[in-house]
């Protein structure tokens, strides 16, 4: 789409921006510095059919996946009253770029008490949230009548019922995860692993490693309608939110927060700064942040002495533009730039199409 890939989440471009920019946000804004732990709801092969042709299902999948960490958290915590926080990132690709709908939960390690305070997980039993969130997704789709109960009752004799949780990540602290979150939001295309053999006419994708596929990385080859279809798949629908925020890391939550916090005892609001002043401040430190995060290199360094660099003024002028230009024996205009190609991700692209 022109100018804004609009969260389609496959343009690698637009992509790696809302990363970054999530990233960003979630540490000075949703955060909490606490334990955060990863975890993954999977739900068995015979089920997907009905994701797959069904899009509004993912977000009620999600759904499911929270109550379910709600009542694990509820018994847990049954003598106090607990409300933890998640981030619900919804997935739909495997590592063959194979449907695969599944739920990547960046959860608090824990919960917060009505006064603030955090009280840490004892212990995290993956098997017992499992068979929670199999009741809620097994409830959900027969509530809607795409399932009868014999289905049900014939999914409970499976020796494995092919749903999954996966909860053994674990980090400390709020930069830690705010880059777990990154790799939960990641774009579900890698062009890293996409090549195109120029013998055959087909799109080769190599996989990482995994417990199923192997020890070793594993490539599978498709003809281009075929790769196209396997993408295709992937494609959010218009405005569907693949983000989600629940309990303590709700958007309701945390607006009563920030009006208890700024309200004062006496009912009085404190003073606040200018709100364009604050604005570009915040701007200043998104795009150094950014660029930082990306190449690695502090913009705001001198790349001579390494002392912290400001903005002093923009110079719109050009007649002082360009006395500042040749003081410094620079030329006083900017040669024309030369036409050049396209770079190594859209030749690839072109030659698949």
């Amino acid at each position: 789409m022109a100018f804004s890939c609009k969260l389609r989440g496959l343009c690698p471009s637009c992509h790696q921006k809302r990363e970054l920019l999530w990233v960003a946000w979630a540490e000075q804004e949703l955060l909490e510095d606490v334990p955060h732990r990863q975890v993954v709801f999977t739900i068995p092969k015979r089920l997907r059919i009905f994701f797959r042709y069904d899009r509004k299902l993912l977000g009620e999948l999600a759904a499911c996946a929270w109550r379910a960490l709600k009542l694990y958290f509820e018994a847990s915590f049954a003598d106090d009253e607990i409300t933890s926080g998640a981030v619900g990132f919804l997935q739909t690709s495997g590592e063959l770029l194979n449907f695969h709908p599944h739920v990547h939960v960046l959860a608090t390690d824990g919960g917060f008490r009505p006064d603030g305070s955090f009280r840490h997980l004892p212990r995290f039993n993956s098997r017992h949230l499992e068979r929670l969130f199999q009741a809620e997704v097994l409830r959900m789709l027969v509530d809607k009548g795409l399932i009868g109960e014999e289905t049900v009752r014939n999914l409970l004799t499976w020796r494995h019922s092919g749903f999954s949780v996966h909860g053994a990540v674990r980090v400390e602290g709020r930069q830690g995860a705010a880059r777990l979150g990154r790799y939960m939001i990641r774009c579900p295309l890698a062009l890293k692993r996409l090549s195109w053999n120029e013998d055959t006419t087909e799109v080769a994708y190599t996989a990482r490693p995994t417990r199923r596929l192997g020890p070793q990385p594993t490539t599978a080859c498709w003809d281009v309608l075929e790769f196209i279809a396997r993408v295709v798949d992937h494609i959010p629908e218009p405005s569907q939110q693949t983000i989600r925020y629940c309990g303590w890391y709700a958007n309701a939550a945390r607006g009563k927060r920030r009006k208890a916090e700024e309200e004062e005892p006496n009912g009085t609001r404190p003073s606040q700064e200018d709100p364009v002043d604050t604005f570009t401040r915040q701007a200043r430190l998104s795009w150094a942040k950014l660029i930082r995060r990306v190449y690695e290199v502090d913009p705001l360094l001198c790349p001579f002495c390494g002392a912290d660099m400001k903005i002093l003024a923009f110079i719109t002028d050009f007649a002082t533009a360009r006395a500042i230009r040749r003081s410094l024996k620079l030329p006083a205009h900017e040669p024309e730039p030369l036409a050049h190609g396209p770079p190594h991700e859209l030749e690839l692209l072109d030659q698949i199409a």
